[in-house]
């Protein structure tokens, strides 16, 4: 009968083995539950950053190839719709058992899950705002995009005559709605840039990179718009770009040519001042000034020596100032301070032909030293010392204006962006990121 009897210690293993058992199926599945929210969390972190990069990839293709600035087109809800969309695509719920469990009201992580909450922000990185588009050209200055852009194959140019080019420009821009929609929305900045504010005045240890931005700038400008002399793209709608940054006029042929606005006559003001030092500075020049006045005084008293010696060497700046733009029409070069060598007008009929301001348009007369700087050179000047938001305000003016015309009609600068910030919750987590070219 004894032997029939089950020992005590039997019964006792058994609860303990089903004790153990059930810890050690808790702790698995404490620990499978905590690995599955780990790798819940790493996969939306991936899932959110692959989509936010996924929406800088839709950048604008011909900003790109015309420009080489790196913007998208959007809104905010659009960047939400975009985030959403590339997301879902490794985190929309395919577990029934996962959505089962997220019907209550307890926190679970699983890769097979959505954003439940999403905002995009903006503001900061339109590239309207100035500092973002000159970030955007230095870095395509910088790194030699700009270089692949430059304009080629240009109608103008010292190979055709000044006439022939003047027929190939004079477009003017009259529609209103283009007009009102432009970046710089008729801003008129100062002439030069100003440090009326001392706060405005770079200091010591950022002139190098002041410095650096306007060259920069300026190049980049001169690389994909054209010019009077270069000429510009068939497709622009401007043939004086580079003078549109200088003059921000409507009219093509004006901002070139029109009384003390434009280019050539702020030229032709440059020139005359730097031509009139050179011939006081010059013993030569001065001695034929004299000779002349005197003759001159010999018959009308020498009451009218004075106006007559300064009415001559007026008369010379002039004709030397009038065959210096001439010559920089024709594509030559003309030397900023003059050397003698570089002085082309050198007999009594030059002199006249300043003084009566009958200019042979067509026939310049060429120094025996013809180096110096180019018509480019000297717009180069011109940009270097705009007003740093009016130039790049300009400048997203002609990239609007031809864009709406060889791409699409609607095309805004104001529509595009070079970055954004989002936010998205997933089970109860929420991220932020920052996403920018």
């Amino acid at each position: 009968m004894n032997g029939q009897l089950k020992s005590p210690r039997r019964g006792s293993v058994s609860v303990f083995l089903v004790v153990v058992f059930a810890c050690f199926v808790t702790v698995t599945a404490v620990l499978f539950a905590g690995a599955k929210a780990a790798a819940g969390r790493s996969m939306a972190d991936a899932s959110l950053q692959i989509a936010g990069r996924s929406v800088l990839s839709e950048y604008d293709r011909r900003l790109l190839s015309d420009y080489g600035l790196l913007a998208f087109r959007g809104d905010e809800s659009r960047m939400e719709d975009a985030i959403v969309y590339y997301s879902e695509a490794s985190l929309a719920p395919k577990d029934p058992l996962y959505i089962l469990f997220r019907s209550g009201k307890a926190r679970t992580f699983s890769q097979d899950t959505r954003c439940e909450d999403i905002a995009a922000n903006l503001k900061g990185y339109s590239l309207l705002d100035t500092d973002n588009f000159e970030d955007q050209i230095r870095t395509a200055a910088l790194n030699g995009i700009a270089g692949s852009l430059i304009v080629k194959d240009l109608p103008g140019g010292s190979a055709k005559s000044a006439t022939a080019r003047d027929n190939g420009y004079g477009r003017v821009l009259r529609n209103n709605s283009v007009i009102s929609s432009l970046p710089s929305k008729g801003f008129k900045g100062p002439l030069f840039p100003s440090f009326g504010d001392v706060s405005d005045i770079p200091k010591p240890e950022d002139f190098l990179s002041v410095g650096t931005a306007l060259f920069a700038v300026s190049e980049y400008a001169l690389s994909v718009f054209g010019n009077h002399v270069d000429g510009a793209k068939a497709e622009h709608f401007f043939g004086n770009e580079i003078e549109y940054l200088v003059v921000g006029g409507f009219n093509d042929k004006k901002n070139y040519s029109n009384g003390f606005t434009g280019v050539k006559d702020r030229l032709r003001a440059i020139r005359f001042g730097l031509n009139n030092a050179a011939l006081l500075k010059d013993p030569e020049k001065m001695a034929i000034v004299e000779e002349i006045a005197l003759a001159a005084a010999a018959i009308t008293g020498e009451t009218f020596y004075e106006a007559v010696k300064y009415g001559v060497i007026e008369a010379w700046v002039a004709a030397e100032t009038g065959n210096d733009l001439v010559l920089l029409e024709h594509g030559e070069k003309v030397a900023l301070i003059k050397t003698p060598s570089q002085w082309a007008t050198q007999n009594i009929v030059d002199i006249w032909a300043g003084w009566t301001g009958e200019w042979r348009e067509t026939e310049p007369i060429y120094a025996a030293d013809r180096s110096g700087q180019s018509y480019r050179d000297y717009l180069r000047l011109m940009l270097f010392v705009l007003d740093r938001e009016t130039k790049l305000l300009r400048m997203m003016d002609l990239m609007q204006i031809n864009l709406k015309g060889t791409y699409y009609e609607d095309f805004l600068m104001r529509e595009h962006y070079i970055g954004f910030r989002f936010e998205c919750v997933i089970d109860g987590e929420r991220y932020a990121y920052t996403e920018k070219y």
